[in-house]
């Protein structure tokens, strides 16, 4: 957990320690002491402290315990957050109302209270003025650390936090190393840091821009914007998830600041309790009447039982752009955990040249335990009379071969000679043996990765890439399209290894940069294997390099530039202190690519450099906000703007997610 907003400044409506001196002094004429809150804040700043320096431990023996430390849809933090919402509501209702209207298994999990729900969970939002209307005095030394706000307390953490001797030495530790090696500290012309526009919105933690997807809505020639928001909540309703429709014109995106809520011209909403509305998107034709439609995953659909079956919203779309108010088509799972929609994809699967519905679910059984699934429904006018479909009467469907490999991590379809070529990731895959469901064998690497290309409708894969090194997660994004090689036109794979282990270099140092993150970059042929031309690698430890890709020609000249995201770089170089999980984008001209090491070859005594051989480079104009958590550009006359989701970002309320919107004139 990033803890940085409690380095100087803190509020936090779950630490209501004012109130509860109050409640003290009021009821049980106690009068505690005014040093623990501060006590207490600086153990959490100690925490912070101490996470820092364990991160690197556990991350390395698992990038599982702190990548899906929030999102992992049994137990994850997101999860709990749902559970504990509700079991409070629960507990009020029967403390205002009585058990007599409630059945109270041994479970209290499975609580369940009938007849007139607590005012609690109401719609509008109540604003509490208890601050406002103190009658009883505080000491002093609580005074001049808190100040009282409509929204609640504003805590002053004492100077001695930001003016520490371990800041002071993580600092000139840095300007050490930018003196030392003047090419590291650098600003050139190439680096963005302002986005054209930025979109928020003013509920916390909502996630937007975990999906992102672009189409043409309307039909009036120009791109337009589609993107989730998964953890949106509002009182009484939590993480039902939203999608929000922005319409391009001539001009592109709005080039203006906007909050979502009050701006966007269309919003869907979720319906199901922390059902994760909005998790993925994908946009097609599927009853084939000539309108886009747009399908919409929502994988925790289940969670209040247990179940997480999850499922696959379809809206059908009009000639005006507009969506159903209400889904048309659910497509559900029968299998518990099966996380139905945790991505989806348009592609041509049967071969009619129309793009039919592709559905990843990595946490599906499977046949096992977490193998995953990918399935496909084929897109036709049949479609527009069926309200309910099964995931088990898919047209085409493909398991994972090992337990908890996460088949259909990532979902990527590319059209090579007229053929749609499937590409499907399995990030944890393992190089397990024949027995490896028995007896773990010595020389078995835990989440190697692989990625399956198929031919469909043939389920048998056209071929595998596997990852080499432990942890390192191949083929959790992939991306593909037309670059330059060496003055050849060739059309390229981009697969992502964002925890791969690498080599830093500075003079003649050594050291590994763990889970610094690797891209490795393959030619597409249709008559074989894909051969490896180029590989790209972060320059920071735990950065998660490569971990969004993204190809498109940004200048028009019939080449794809390439956007590689690193959503946990830090500017920090001593990974210290510094800054944390800040992300940085690089794009790279699709005219000057070559074969080899892209980032290894560097003129600074750095390596590996990124930033030497990219056309830009976007700064995050928000610290901690995981810049480049998702990315897309969505294109108009002569526009092909690029949207950078920041999942983190604070913008517009705590957590909420951001959007931000550049317009690159490549050269």
């Amino acid at each position: 957990m990033d803890f940085a907003y409690s380095k100087r400044q803190l509020y936090d409506s779950g630490c209501v320690w004012v109130e509860l001196f109050l409640l003290y002094l009021l009821h049980f004429f106690v009068e505690t002491t005014t040093h623990s809150p501060n006590y207490c804040l600086r153990c959490r700043y100690g925490e912070m402290l101490a996470i820092s320096k364990l991160y690197p431990t556990y991350s390395r023996k698992s990038p599982f315990l702190v990548e899906q430390f929030q999102e992992y849809f049994l137990g994850g933090l997101d999860d709990m957050a749902f559970w504990s919402t509700k079991i409070y509501h629960l507990t009020s209702f029967m403390l205002e109302n009585g058990t007599s209207d409630c059945n109270l298994p041994e479970n209290p999990l499975f609580i369940v209270c009938g007849g007139r729900r607590s005012s609690t969970r109401g719609s509008k939002v109540q604003k509490n003025y208890f601050h406002r209307n103190l009658t009883v005095s505080l000491t002093k030394d609580i005074r001049k650390n808190i100040n009282y706000t409509e929204r609640g307390v504003l805590f002053t953490v004492n100077s001695w936090i930001s003016d520490s001797p371990l800041s002071f030495m993580y600092q000139a530790l840095e300007r050490n190393i930018q003196i030392m090696f003047p090419g590291s500290s650098h600003q050139p012309s190439k680096h963005i840091s302002s986005p054209l526009a930025s979109y928020f919105l003013s509920l916390p933690y909502a996630r937007l821009g975990w999906a992102m997807t672009s189409a043409d809505l309307n039909q009036d020639g120009y791109g337009d914007l589609v993107v989730g928001a998964p953890g949106y909540s509002r009182p009484g309703h939590i993480q039902i998830g939203r999608v929000y429709l922005l319409y391009g014109n001539d001009l592109g995106l709005p080039p203006i600041d906007l909050d979502l809520d009050q701006e966007a011209h269309g919003i869907l909403e979720g319906f199901e309790p922390s059902g994760r509305f909005g998790s993925a998107l994908a946009v097609l034709d599927f009853n084939q009447d000539g309108t886009p439609d747009l399908a919409v995953g929502a994988p925790s659909v289940g969670s209040e039982k247990l179940t997480y079956k999850g499922a696959v919203y379809i809206y059908f779309g009009s000639k005006q752009g507009r969506m159903s108010s209400s889904p048309n088509i659910t497509i559900s799972c029968q299998d518990v955990y099966c996380n139905l929609g945790w991505t989806l994809l348009a592609a041509d699967v049967n071969g009619d040249s129309e793009p039919d519905l592709v559905i990843g679910s990595p946490f599906a059984p499977g046949g096992g335990r977490q193998k995953g699934i990918v399935a496909a429904f084929y897109s036709g006018p049949s479609q527009s009379n069926k309200e309910q479909l099964n995931v088990e009467a898919a047209n085409w469907m493909v398991r994972g071969e090992d337990d908890f490999a996460w088949l259909g991590y990532s979902l990527h379809g590319v059209l090579v000679n007229n053929k749609t070529l499937l590409l499907v990731g399995s990030p944890t895959w393992k190089n397990a043996s024949s027995l490896g469901h028995l007896f773990r064998t010595r020389d078995e690497k835990q989440s190697l990765g692989r990625v399956y290309g198929y031919f469909p409708p043939n389920c048998q894969s056209w071929f595998t890439i596997s990852g080499d090194k432990a942890m390192g997660k191949l083929g959790t994004s992939l991306s593909s399209g037309h670059i330059m090689v060496n003055g050849t036109r060739t059309q390229v794979l981009l697969v992502g290894a964002p925890t791969h282990d690498d080599v830093s270099k500075m003079a003649f140092l050594t050291m590994t940069l763990h889970q610094g993150g690797t891209t490795r970059m393959y030619e597409l042929t249709l008559d074989s294997q894909p051969s490896l031309l180029s590989t790209f690698s972060g320059d920071r430890r735990f950065s998660r390099f490569g971990g969004v890709l993204h190809l498109s020609d940004l200048d028009n000249d019939g080449l794809d530039e390439i956007i590689m995201a690193a959503p946990l770089r830090i500017a920090d170089l001593t990974s210290g202190l510094i800054g944390g999980e800040d992300g940085r984008i690089y794009v790279y001209n699709g005219k000057q690519t070559t074969f080899g090491d892209m980032t290894g070859k560097c003129k600074s005594w750095i390596a590996p450099c990124p930033e030497e051989k990219a056309q830009y480079v976007l700064i995050s104009p928000e610290a901690g906000s995981r810049f480049g958590s998702s990315v897309i550009t969505v294109r108009s006359k002569e526009k092909n703007q690029v949207v950078i989701a920041a999942g983190r970002s604070s913008l517009g309320a705590r957590l909420s997610g951001a959007l931000h919107i550049y317009s690159l004139g490549l050269d």
